[in-house]
């Protein structure tokens, strides 16, 4: 009796070890199918949200806040420099990150660079920066070209 006990108990031990592998890999995989299609998706159970074409004006004034700051503190543009700056800006986009240039160039945001992708102002901020600083040295160089070519 002993002998059929002990089988008994391995045999119900390897089933219950077998039963919990299961439901632990059927819960691993509904949890990555769960975030996979949160990240893909937005949230399993609604539509994705469009992307945005232009900003609001409090996003826009939150960009001249940034343009403002990042001028300010990482390039040391202040005063003439940044009026100039916020000249350059206001006629380019009006501190729209979406905004798309409107003769048809691949011109994109804040500071309208050609081939700009990215949608986040900061970067845009910061490689148009970098471009005036590269290019023309400060922004008031680079308004007084865009006042002559209507370009930067």
């Amino acid at each position: 009796m002993g002998w059929t006990n002990r089988t008994r108990q391995t045999k119900v031990k390897k089933k219950s070890k077998l039963i919990r592998k299961r439901v632990v890999a059927l819960v691993l995989l509904v949890a990555t199918l769960t975030l996979f299609s949160i990240n893909k998706v937005g949230t399993p159970f609604k539509s994705p949200t469009p992307e945005p074409t232009k900003a609001t004006m409090e996003e826009k004034k939150a960009n001249k806040v940034l343009a403002k700051s990042i001028a300010w503190l990482g390039y040391g543009w202040k005063d003439k420099e940044w009026v100039c700056l916020d000249n350059l800006f206001i006629k380019e986009s009006k501190y729209d990150n979406f905004a798309k240039n409107k003769a048809g160039s691949k011109a994109f945001g804040i500071g309208q660079l050609i081939g700009e992708t990215s949608t986040d102002p900061t970067v845009q901020l910061l490689k148009t920066y970098k471009y005036i600083q590269h290019r023309y040295k400060t922004p008031c160089s680079a308004w007084r070209w865009h006042l002559h070519h209507n370009w930067y």
